[in-house]
């Protein structure tokens, strides 16, 4: 549920008067809530939040009537924006320590395959599965087109569910052996959904 969802029941709005706080700030500000992503309750709770501190009042008329100041606007836009860039900067860690355990965790498996070489010796298990996926993914597409299966049935769903999750995996063995491509498309995805510098 987005936050202009979330503020558009007039009936929760009226039973809650931090709903109607922060419906106040979007009233004042309408261009703050493309600042909010998905989690509307809790950017309900900070704008209701910056509402009391600024207009210095719990009550949604009071604070609109308070709102009417140009600077007190302002404000609040200026805390709907710090509030939003603390937001972004904690998903982007959370996905920065994501990242950052996949690659080890990538690089910790390579080593293990290094060290089979080195010993003269193979991953039969991780051959043995990529083996499995490619016969899966071939086994699984053959079915369908030589069994005359429709992919809107529940059957064709399954199997095109199954081939599509075996596809993926195949995928990240590729990525696995030949380089991280998957992880450069992340570190560039990352990148460029970082806020700018010096904001």
């Amino acid at each position: 549920m987005t936050l202009l969802d979330l503020l558009g029941d007039a009936a929760a709005i009226a039973a809650n008067p931090i709903a109607g706080l922060a419906k106040v700030a979007l009233d004042v500000a309408p261009d703050i809530a493309g600042l909010f992503g998905d989690d509307a309750e809790k950017a309900v709770s900070k704008l209701a939040d910056s509402v009391r501190a600024i207009t210095g009042t719990d009550d949604p008329a009071q604070a609109r009537e308070a709102l009417a100041d140009p600077t007190l606007v302002f404000q609040l836009r200026s805390q709907a924006q710090a509030f939003a860039h603390e937001e972004r900067m904690q998903q982007m860690a959370g996905a920065l320590t994501t990242l950052t355990a996949t690659l080890a965790d990538r690089q910790n498996a390579r080593a293990r395959d290094s060290e089979f070489i080195k010993a003269g010796r193979s991953n039969t298990r991780a051959n043995v599965l990529l083996v499995t996926a490619g016969f899966g993914i071939v086994g699984g597409i053959g079915f369908m087109v030589f069994g005359h299966v429709d992919g809107n049935t529940a059957v064709g769903g399954c199997i095109i569910s199954v081939v599509t999750l075996l596809a993926g995996k195949f995928a990240t063995a590729f990525d696995f052996e030949f380089g991280g491509s998957a992880d450069s498309e992340q570190t560039r995805t990352l990148l460029a959904q970082a806020p700018p510098i010096g904001k």
